[in-house]
């Protein structure tokens, strides 16, 4: 009756999920792609947590080895999906800014349920992504 009575109270019960649920990540998406000079081959992944959605990228080695490099939090964000050349996606890599160049696409919903088309693209000249920014003229 007493172990009851305690599993009742909300500060307890809190501290029992804790103990019991961790942090469970799940890869929602991943693609591979090459960038620099010289090419490089980079794993993305679109990892869904408890806090929203992130991209990881990872640079592979000759010995299948992935080494992190970076991550872009979207924090509070939902999975999304476009459709791009027929296909439905989550993440995908295309020519956004028309550069020569492919750019990663990770859509995700806010928690207004406003779309967004997170875009990054690789510099070469910091060999990094960075988020792809339109200037209005």
């Amino acid at each position: 009756m007493v172990a009851a009575i305690l599993s009742s109270l909300p500060v307890l019960q809190n501290q029992a999920r804790s103990l019991f649920s961790k942090d469970q990540r799940q890869i929602l998406a991943k693609v591979t792609a090459f960038y620099g000079v010289p090419q490089a081959e980079y794993l993305i992944l679109k990892i869904k947590d408890s806090y929203g959605i992130q991209l990881e990228i990872y640079e592979v080695t000759n010995a299948a080895q992935q080494t992190f490099k970076q991550k872009f939090e979207l924090m509070q964000d939902s999975d999304a999906y476009i459709t791009l050349d027929k296909s439905t996606t989550n993440l995908a890599l295309s020519d956004a800014d028309k550069d020569g160049h492919l750019d990663i696409l990770a859509p995700s919903v806010d928690r207004n349920g406003n779309l967004r088309l997170n875009t990054f693209r690789f510099n070469t000249e910091l060999n990094s992504f960075e988020p792809l920014v339109e200037v209005s003229n």
